[in-house]
């Protein structure tokens, strides 16, 4: 309940009367039903959730005493089950997600509650899922630890001949036997000239002698998403690759070791993306430092040249400064970090990152 209470004060400073929230994720963070149909109704008279008959179990289960619970049935929809419980009344103020809600649902929600306001507001959960609870902590710990485990056991297959594709699924499994709920986002597998597409998802591409590979991966640990990218090299890289490599790595070392609470988002990004211009990479490095993690694996904040707010203590974010050549390929490292107070606190440390820990040897 302790959420849903700090989420009415936020109600409350924004004037309004009550919020319908419908993005899984928020219902999830304030309630603890982790299905995928719902909302939930929050105000001081009343909490309550409605669901449908696939999830009546597993809503009395997860949201508990939390909120009220109902179930939509052939006759009632989300719309009449708030309408019959009189939650909407005349010339109140209801807020929703600007950004998520469901367009079919708000005109439905116009319509039958014309005399009613309907405000909405971006990213109402933004503030309080930035900053991490001790057990959201733990728990991206764990993912964060499933996912480095796995990579070390699924290492020694990355030799010349194996496809994006097998190298993906050998770790996907791995993830999966160790505890992983599911892999955080599609698993990103980027070998050769590939690997300056920053989003390259597996092909059925061969890995070869003096290429490089880009593996971007995460688990998910009771709902919480690990996210890490770690760039190898089979053979014997040259010097291009090695200025790249150490570029993108002292950026992000850097980054990480100047990270506190209370810096921006722009403040932390600018000091990666100031090494990468001096060297000369600035036009190749086209995406934000970082983002949160949390209950998704793009959670706030945001470690963005668009982010002008203060990072708060015990956020968990991905420090990701990547150099993308076309025709070439790319680098790009990636760590999972706690900012702290005065510093941070690196998550995903068990995976080596050093140029030399990168080389895979090909006798």
């Amino acid at each position: 309940m302790q959420r849903i209470e700090h989420f009415l004060n936020i109600i409350e400073e924004k004037n309004l009367n009550a919020f319908l929230i419908t993005h899984n994720t928020d219902i999830r963070y304030l309630s603890g039903f982790s299905g995928s149909a719902g909302v939930l109704w929050i105000s001081k008279e009343r909490n309550v959730f409605i669901t449908d008959f696939r999830y009546k179990t597993q809503a009395e289960q997860e949201v508990g005493e939390k909120a009220e619970i109902f179930i939509t049935d052939k006759d009632k929809s989300y719309t009449d089950i708030i309408k019959d419980e009189n939650l909407v009344r005349e010339g109140q103020f209801i807020g929703f997600d600007a950004y998520n809600t469901n367009y079919d649902l708000y005109r439905r929600l116009g319509a039958k509650f014309v005399e009613s306001n309907l405000i909405p507001v971006k990213a109402p959960l933004a503030e309080m899922r930035a900053q991490k609870e001790p057990y959201e902590i733990e728990n991206i710990r764990q993912a964060a630890k499933i996912a480095m485990e796995s990579l070390a056991e699924t290492l020694p297959l990355l030799r010349p001949g194996i496809t994006e594709k097998e190298f993906a699924a050998e770790l996907e499994y791995r993830m999966k036997k160790k505890g992983s709920e599911k892999p955080s986002f599609d698993t990103i597998v980027a070998s050769g000239w590939r690997a300056a597409l920053p989003h390259g998802l597996p092909s059925d591409k061969s890995i070869d002698v003096g290429e490089m590979v880009t593996i971007d991966y995460g688990a998910t640990y009771e709902g919480y998403a690990s996210d890490i990218t770690r760039t190898f090299f089979l053979g014997s890289p040259d010097e291009k690759f090695k200025k790249i490599y150490q570029t993108v790595l002292s950026a992000q070392e850097k980054a990480i070791d100047t990270a506190k609470a209370g810096m921006t988002g722009k403040e932390i990004d600018g000091i990666a993306r100031n090494i990468i211009d001096d060297a000369g990479f600035g036009e190749n490095f086209g995406h934000s430092l970082g983002h949160g993690l949390g209950l998704v694996v793009h959670d706030f904040p945001m470690i963005s040249y668009h982010n002008e707010k203060p990072i708060p203590k015990n956020a968990v974010v991905t420090i990701e400064p990547g150099i993308y050549i076309e025709g070439f390929g790319g680098v790009r490292i990636e760590d999972d970090v706690i900012i702290k107070e005065n510093s941070t606190e690196i998550i995903t440390n068990e995976l080596p990152k050093e140029l030399r820990d990168i080389v895979i040897p090909v006798g």
